[in-house]
């Protein structure tokens, strides 16, 4: 169940306008869309691409997609940004400051999208980085998800009294979609220190 706290400020958020798109056949991410051929994504949009494993490396383009290695799927993890430009705020999704991925399977198609908040960003930013799963669950649709809670682990313990430690699932036709959302706090540890953050996978299934 959303919490009061969050609910007001997941409204805050959403009146800022959407940046994920709903449906199997919708783009997940600007013109992003898992399953579209990694040659039809815009040149000019993204910057900033770099393998996400192995040896640091850039890439000029998309097109370079192969310079980086396949994990033991066959798939190969490019990080990278929004071009200058092109946004007023930096890489940001729904608002947050974002880190993001892309995965791109042997057969040159998009195989999945990974986008997770940065936790390196100023605090009242970091702290509303769960927020971003509620977004992302709202915008693919409020129905249709299977969640589960975990309790707090080791020296993990609530914020005030709140504790967040969630994954939901969706399947969409030919891709499916996990939001993953943690905030807490650790025992005896600065409160400055706490965990506030969102992962949203969306991967082909077919």
């Amino acid at each position: 169940m959303r919490r009061p706290t969050e609910l007001a400020a997941l409204a805050a958020l959403l009146c800022a306008g959407p940046a994920l798109a709903a449906g199997p056949e919708a783009a997940d991410l600007r013109d992003l869309r898992v399953g579209m051929p990694v040659s039809e994504i815009a040149a000019g949009g993204y910057g900033d691409l770099a393998c996400r494993e192995g040896p640091a490396r850039t890439l000029s383009g998309w097109s370079d997609w192969r310079a980086c290695p396949a994990d033991a799927k066959g798939l190969r993890a490019i990080g990278f940004a929004y071009a200058d430009g092109t946004t007023r705020n930096g890489t940001r999704v729904a608002g947050h400051p974002a880190r993001l991925t892309l995965l791109v399977g042997d057969d040159a198609r998009v195989a999945g999208l990974v986008i997770e908040t940065d936790d390196a960003v100023p605090l009242y930013l970091r702290k509303k980085g769960h927020l971003l799963g509620l977004q992302a669950r709202s915008h693919w649709g409020d129905d249709g998800w299977t969640c589960a809670e975990g309790k707090p682990a080791g020296d993990e313990t609530p914020l005030g009294e709140t504790f967040v430690k969630e994954e939901c699932r969706k399947a969409l036709g030919p891709k499916s979609v996990t939001v993953t959302r943690d905030l807490y706090g650790h025992q005896g540890a600065d409160p400055r220190a706490f965990i506030s953050r969102s992962r949203i996978v969306v991967a082909a299934t077919k």
